[in-house]
């Protein structure tokens, strides 16, 4: 075949490719700007009250006048020696509450980190390490379900009882109002979910920081459009409470146990599981107000004025692509395995949104692939006018170039609400910065959709389950003091 005859081949395919990855992204958008309307509609009928949640007092002073539960937070804690001592002593020395205990979970063949956590056991009497049955690393899953089996036996042996129990991961910057929040929530709510706001890094970050574009839309819009319109909200993994009779339900609908260690994204599912045997369950966006005089940690360093979970997430490339192939593996390919496409229409379609990366990661990777083609075709032109050219890619009469503009009013829109979003909780100069790395976040989740792609082929060839990757943690230097 002359080299004429394959550059047209190849023309061809990309066409054809082309006008596949269209009709993708063109079906995607629509899927967002659903979530996007429902969104502006919620804001435009809740007027000046939008920032209000009906379960919540509109100034914290209420939270103060509440008798206070026994509450419990968990943190499961594998190869976390460098961070677990700074983030139990901020947490205990920060929480604007008294009646709660933490309780870390350690393994027995980590002794770095149990040496860490003894320190911080040492210091304050509510403070309590649990140290599990096998050796690590097992799952975050196994062990939570070592400190719950610690807290039981703790509350017969003392005759107490936990009426809440949250969790939290070893590099959490916990606010010091959420406890009182918890407090006045459960058990009126079986599983209430607080946002989680990355913390920025320099702007030179863009690795890290991108993580705080996603979850400014994800936490700020898509979860609270998710509730309005299912009433289910997935736990994030962190920031999470569960009254006793979440708890209960969940070591009936997992055979004795609490989470399911088969899962790698167990606090996923954890959330459609309580929802299908009728537990209430809620997010709650609060920004933060006191009408009397506020306490000393208002407004203080590391506090964010929105009642939120901080923490840094992966500033590494590689680092990212592996946590977000995990989360990958769990909610698309775990989550459909498991929970299938159960449920009311409505969830039926929030299944959909979660898993719909199949298709859209691999169409977004097929239009960057495309743009580069076009582009070196148009290089080669200016360089040698004289070069063959091809064929329109999309003729300007068909109805698949009314999709392209269709697609880039789409796109014109995600930027708008990525930055609306990123800004509002971070501010303008991030909200700016934002637009730029919608490329650098596509990139990471496309590379992590291929890697947890051929992790669950893989696992299917040799019957291995996949395998949970651990990511390494910071933790800011904060001094509560300040």
């Amino acid at each position: 075949m002359a080299p004429v005859d394959l550059l047209a081949t190849y023309w061809f395919c990309i066409a054809i490719l082309l006008r596949i990855g269209i009709v993708i992204i063109f079906i995607s958008s629509i899927d967002d700007i659903i979530i996007d309307v429902r969104y502006w509609l919620w804001r435009l009928f809740q007027h000046r009250n939008w920032r209000r949640d009906a379960h919540f007092p509109e100034y914290a002073d209420e939270l103060y006048q509440d008798p206070q539960q026994l509450i419990a937070i968990m943190i499961p804690a594998w190869q976390e020696a460098p961070v677990i001592q700074r983030m139990a002593d901020y947490a205990a020395r920060t929480f604007d509450y008294e009646n709660y205990h933490i309780f870390v979970g350690t393994y027995p063949n980590d002794p770095d980190t149990q040496r860490e956590v003894d320190k911080v056991v040492a210091k304050y009497p509510n403070v309590h390490k649990v140290v599990t049955r096998d050796p690590g690393p097992t799952t975050k899953a196994d062990c939570l379900n070592n400190i719950i089996a610690f807290i039981t036996a703790m509350e017969a042996a003392e005759d107490i009882h936990f009426s809440c129990l949250a969790y939290h991961d070893a590099e959490d910057i916990i606010h010091p109002l959420e406890l009182r929040a918890f407090n006045r929530l459960v058990p009126s709510f079986d599983l209430v979910q607080i946002p989680v706001m990355p913390l920025a890094r320099s702007w030179t970050n863009a690795i890290g920081n991108h993580y705080i574009d996603e979850f400014s839309e994800w936490h700020g819009k898509d979860m609270l459009v998710r509730q309005l319109l299912t009433g289910q909200i997935p736990s994030a993994g962190v920031g999470t409470a569960f009254s006793r009779r979440a708890i209960e339900l969940l070591e009936k609908i997992n055979g004795g146990v609490v989470f399911d260690v088969g899962s790698l994204t167990e606090d996923y599912e954890i959330g459609f599981r309580l929802h299908q045997v009728g537990a209430r369950e809620m997010l709650l966006h609060y920004q933060v107000q006191f009408k009397d005089k506020p306490p000393a940690w208002f407004g203080r360093k590391g506090v964010h004025p929105m009642l939120c979970v901080q923490e840094y997430f992966p500033n590494h490339t590689w680092q990212a692509v592996r946590q977000k192939s995990r989360w990958i593996v769990g909610i698309v390919f775990q989550g459909w395995k498991n929970l299938g496409w159960s449920g009311a229409p409505l969830m039926k379609y929030m299944l959909m949104r979660d898993r719909k990366s199949v298709i859209a990661f691999p169409a977004v990777l097929m239009g960057y692939f495309i743009v580069v083609t076009v582009m070196f075709n148009w290089i080669h032109l200016q360089m040698n006018p004289r070069w063959w050219r091809f064929p329109e890619l999309i003729p300007q009469e068909s109805w698949f170039f009314v999709l392209v503009k269709i697609n880039f009013f789409f796109m014109c829109n995600r930027l708008l609400h990525r930055f609306i979003f990123t800004s509002r909780y971070f501010g303008y100069w991030q909200g700016l910065q934002a637009l730029p790395r919608i490329l650098v976040g596509n990139i990471v989740n496309i590379c992590a959709f291929f890697r947890a792609f051929f992790q669950v082929r893989n696992s299917n060839k040799t019957g291995r389950a996949v395998t949970w990757d651990k990511t390494s943690h910071d933790f800011p230097d904060l001094h509560p003091g300040e």
